[in-house]
């Protein structure tokens, strides 16, 4: 056998040219030889070429990095590099382009120790404060001086404050408007008692750093919703029909000073802001794009309104409510056949149905499947509607396909898979990475046929409606997918008085039993009411929600217990009838479970109501709360332990900052609910679906970095805006 890679021949080029062609004559033996002597030097030689590589923090292997962080005095911070919770997403999707499925927090340990010596020149400075609350948080910050707004008399003659009179600018709508706000421009009377998130703010030895903890997500040419029932000039931005506050964009460079101001960071935007944004129509960065049957609105023609209860513009201006998210057209617009918008809505972190960027989450490439684009204008050949793409794919022979929308349109029509025909075994709904098409069927997405091999996937998808497999299926995947609890959120005669459940599986077919091999398979999913057959082979649900609307959320068709369920770092509202639980991990039952099997499974570092039927639990709340308590009381009667254990379950259960899909901080954990639960999750973060986001330790990073930032004898309070 010849060998010719001259990457391996180094070594045997150095032999003298008649041992080489002594070598030649007889197979080349020697070159295989030195082929071996050289990968081993090699590897020394990367070794060595490594190390030297380590002294620097740009280059250094993870291991180094804390040493680095030594030789400056500083202590590497908790970062995505500790979490470890995609073990099992990893298993469930290897046809994912993945490898690494762990969202993102905050700053990495490699930047933050390489930015150390940058925060140490320019420390105790509150445009550095900011930018650490920024880097080391993930968060949009703004810090605030209280001292700063104390009301004091002035000497006229020195140290003049023009910036903090006394008495307010009452005439300001806008400054009144910010009154106890985080970018409040008043003066106030100190405050005594010590700082919180509500009180205790202003005061001589007092600092303020406000936090913004939901994110701002773009939406480029969505289709506006009209009205339900009217189909005038009224209109809302959420293509669901809701009201829903208007975000602005968050932009982390700060103004001249390096500062933040209310243009920076990602918050609802207020009338009075956005009335003065408008007055400022040549601003590039306006934050709204209006195109009335493909014309763009010119930023002149906007107007702000208070559109509480509607009211039509003349001629062909639009007037726009931030607050409620809503806009009316002038009669020379409406009626109108389509509305596109562009504009931003406000979310906790990459859950559901998103444009948000879902590359390691997107079907591999090299798995060789065919593409089918969806697009609603046919862009590039595109197909416009989704029946013509399923229409394609049946009749090219129903092989392994991704349906891909490649914009983030509207798609309201009749969507029917039927398997039987097809030849592949996966067939993929697959949303372009930025984009959230919004599907909105006449019923249902019906899937038929007697496929237990299939696989259906529907990825970054805003499903208006429920899934229905009538016929067999062998799995259905939803990856950072939205069916809208409650089937629809914006119906003329209000929400329905018992929603349909957003997946329902068929339990029997022509008689027989069926979907005995169905798997339903959730990672950062956002459903309503489950009903899946009893002996299915299970649903896995990671980092989702699944909420019941009132309902029981997770049930068998008729009423039995539902099949058996493996769940890790899920929120379920409502009540949970189910076979077995094999493993619940970091779970939020937000109602009463009950488990037909409780001798196998687990359900460890969750919240489980009292009065719960289940397997063995490990540091599960509020069992555990109430056992610490009673081991710190010490003996106590029937009635005192009777007592105690009901005032620890008022206590100790789950409160949100909003409970209703379509608003900005869905079922995020309030700031005032219990410490058990908003640091109740194995590694110290939150319970339930947004644990992924590790806030509790967020916080105590900023915490640790202010201890050396922060200037001598000021006191810092942490305040969440949002």
């Amino acid at each position: 056998m010849a060998y010719s890679d001259q990457s391996t021949d180094r070594l045997y080029a150095l032999l003298p040219a008649d041992i080489r062609e002594r070598d030649a004559h007889e197979g080349e033996p020697l070159r295989a030889l030195m082929d071996i002597v050289q990968a081993q030097a090699d590897l020394i030689e990367g070794d060595i070429r490594q190390m030297g590589e380590n002294a620097f923090v740009e280059t250094a292997e993870p291991w180094a990095l804390p040493y680095i962080g030594d030789l400056v005095g500083t202590t590497p911070l908790f970062d995505a590099s500790r979490v470890l919770d995609a073990g099992t997403a990893n298993e469930l999707f290897p046809d994912l382009e993945g490898p690494d499925l762990t969202p993102q927090i905050g700053l990495s340990a490699r930047a933050d120790v390489a930015k150390t010596v940058y925060y140490r020149r320019r420390k105790a400075t509150p445009a550095i404060l900011e930018e650490l609350a920024r880097d080391t948080t993930g968060w949009s910050a703004h810090v605030v001086e209280f001292f700063e707004h104390v009301v004091w008399s002035q000497w006229i003659r020195n140290h003049l404050r023009l910036h903090a009179p006394g008495t307010p600018d009452l005439r300001s709508v806008d400054r009144m408007d910010r009154v106890g706000r985080a970018f409040d421009e008043t003066c106030h009377v100190p405050h005594l008692a010590p700082m919180s998130q509500f009180t205790g703010w202003y005061g001589v030895e007092k600092l303020g750093i406000f936090l913004w903890r939901l994110f701002d997500y773009p939406l480029q040419r969505v289709w506006a919703r009209p009205l339900a029932g009217a189909g005038d000039f009224r209109f809302h931005f959420s293509v669901l029909g809701n009201d829903a506050p208007v975000f602005s964009r968050a932009r982390p460079e700060g103004d001249a000073a390096g500062r933040a101001t209310e243009a920076h960071v990602p918050a609802p935007y207020r009338r009075a802001r956005f009335f003065e944004a408008v007055r400022g129509a040549a601003d590039p960065d306006f934050p709204f794009r209006i195109r009335v049957d493909g014309t763009l609105v010119p930023v002149a023609r906007i107007i702000c309104r208070n559109l509480a209860n509607w009211g039509q513009p003349g001629t062909d201006f639009v007037a726009i409510d931030p607050v409620l998210g809503r806009f009316t057209l002038g009669p020379a617009l409406a009626p109108a056949e389509r509305v596109e918008v562009v504009y931003r809505y406000g979310f906790p972190g990459d859950l559901g149905g998103g444009p948000y960027r879902r590359r390691p989450w997107r079907i591999r490439r090299d798995l060789g499947l065919d593409v089918i684009e969806i697009n609603a204008d046919g862009t590039g050949g595109a197909q416009t509607s989704i029946t013509a793409a399923l229409a394609q794919w049946s009749g090219s022979g129903g092989g392994d396909t991704i349906l891909r929308f490649t914009d983030s349109a509207t798609y309201a029509e009749a969507i029917s898979i039927d398997l039987g025909p097809a030849s592949g075994t996966a067939l993929v709904f697959e949303a372009a990475d930025g984009e959230r098409p919004h599907l909105l069927p006449d019923d249902a997405i019906e899937i038929t046929g007697d496929r237990l091999d299939a696989s259906v996937t529907l990825s970054g998808l805003l499903v208006e409606g429920r899934v229905e497999v009538t016929g067999q299926l062998g799995r259905l995947r939803l990856l950072h997918t939205t069916l809208v609890p409650g089937e629809q959120i914006a119906l003329p005669e209000g929400p329905p008085a018992a929603p349909l459940p957003a997946v329902s599986v068929a339990e029997t077919l022509n008689g027989d039993p069926a979907n005995s091999e169905f798997r339903l398979e959730m990672a950062f999913a956002i459903t309503g009411p489950l009903r899946i057959p009893r002996l299915a082979e299970g649903i896995w649900a990671l980092d989702s929600i699944v909420d019941g609307v009132g309902e029981i959320a997770i049930q068998a068709p008729g009423g039995e217990p539902g099949p058996v369920v493996h769940l890790e770092r899920t929120t379920i509202r409502g009540s949970s009838d189910l076979r077995m639980i094999d493993l619940a991990s970091e779970v939020i039952f937000d109602g009463r479970v009950r488990c037909q099997r409780v001798q196998t499974g687990c359900v460890r570092f969750s919240y489980v109501p009292r009065g719960s039927q289940t397997p063995r639990r490990y540091r599960c709340q509020p069992e555990l709360a109430i056992r610490r308590e009673t081991e710190a009381a010490g003996p106590l009667t029937a009635a005192q332990q009777s007592a105690l254990t009901q005032r620890i379950i008022r206590r100790v259960r789950p409160e949100y900052t909003s409970e209703l899909y379509g608003q900005p901080a869905y079922l995020q954990l309030s700031i005032k609910a219990p410490v058990e639960i908003l640091t109740g999750a194995e590694d110290g973060s939150e319970m339930g679906a947004w644990s992924h986001l590790k806030q509790p330790q967020r916080e105590a990073n900023l915490r640790h970095r202010l201890e050396e930032y922060l200037p001598f004898g000021l006191e810092a309070g942490l305040i969440y805006e949002t």
